[in-house]
């Protein structure tokens, strides 16, 4: 057997709502060309039943991304046509191999990425140990480090939200034994003592990509301060960032922002009935 297209590390409920998802592991000895990342095995975590783009619309993507706010506010980096779509169209046409012992070899001494789309912790952190125990180096961010496996800190970052003069995440992540990768907005210069400016970003001069620097691996890192970056979609996606400012407005201001997916999934339900 030839190198395969992508390995379906985990095919099982997920550990966020039950519902069913997949976790496949694409990029396997191929070239990128995401200059930030640089050269990774990149995780996907995707509904196994339901397409990305509907589970955008209706909100059932809280499988694989839990609470976190960027799909309430729209702000989520991850463009779902260039990445989710067609890794769900190809797993459903059988592209993928079933993880097996022998298939690891396909991750010793690499960089791997643990979640391109999807948190991490909807997946049992079993596959994490497994994978992370034989490659370089990986990176991996949650939202849900309020309430995930605790042990997912060591390979894991807590992402955690900012505003200018609104902080409470940071603290509370670290407080609680997470190294924090923050995003902040661009006219906020606050930083602590302990955090330092993403190197792979614009604003960190794009010295050196993901793969080389290795900060992002949770407490298992030989970097132990945290990373701040700014939110980051400029260009056609400017309008993602605009979006984050106005949704972290809301939450600093305790305005509602959470949408209403059950009802917007019933109004999709009655119009397919129509």
């Amino acid at each position: 057997m030839g190198k395969p297209l992508g390995i379906v590390l985990y095919d099982g409920k997920s550990l966020l709502d039950g519902e069913p998802i997949v976790a496949i592991a694409t990029g396997i000895g191929e070239k990128t060309e995401n200059e930030k990342t640089g050269e990774m095995v990149q995780v996907w975590i995707l509904r196994r039943d339901i397409s990305p783009e509907f589970a955008v619309k209706l909100g059932k993507d809280a499988s694989i991304c839990g609470d976190c706010k960027q799909k309430d506010f729209g702000s989520c980096y991850v463009n779902i046509c260039h990445g989710p779509a067609p890794i769900y169209k190809a797993f459903h046409n059988n592209r993928y191999a079933k993880f097996e012992p022998s298939l690891i070899k396909y991750f010793k001494d690499k960089n791997v990425r643990l979640g391109a789309y999807g948190d991490p912790a909807a997946v049992p952190i079993e596959i994490w140990q497994t994978i992370c125990s034989v490659a370089k180096t990986h990176t991996g961010y949650t939202h849900q480090w309020r309430k995930c496996e605790p042990d997912l800190k060591n390979y894991c970052m807590a992402s955690v939200d900012s505003i200018t003069n609104y902080y409470k995440e940071v603290y509370e992540a670290q407080k609680a034994g997470w190294r924090t990768f923050r995003v902040r907005v661009a006219e906020d210069n606050f930083r602590l003592e302990n955090e330092f400016i993403c190197p792979a970003s614009k604003e960190g001069g794009t010295k050196i990509s993901c793969d080389k620097c290795g900060a992002c691996g949770g407490l298992s890192s030989r970097i132990k301060r945290n990373p701040v970056i700014i939110a980051h979609g400029g260009g056609v996606y400017e309008f993602k960032v605009k979006r984050y400012i106005a949704g972290m407005k809301k939450l600093k201001n305790k305005k509602k922002w959470r949408v209403d997916f059950s009802k917007r999934y019933k109004e999709f339900c009655d119009l397919c009935r129509l």
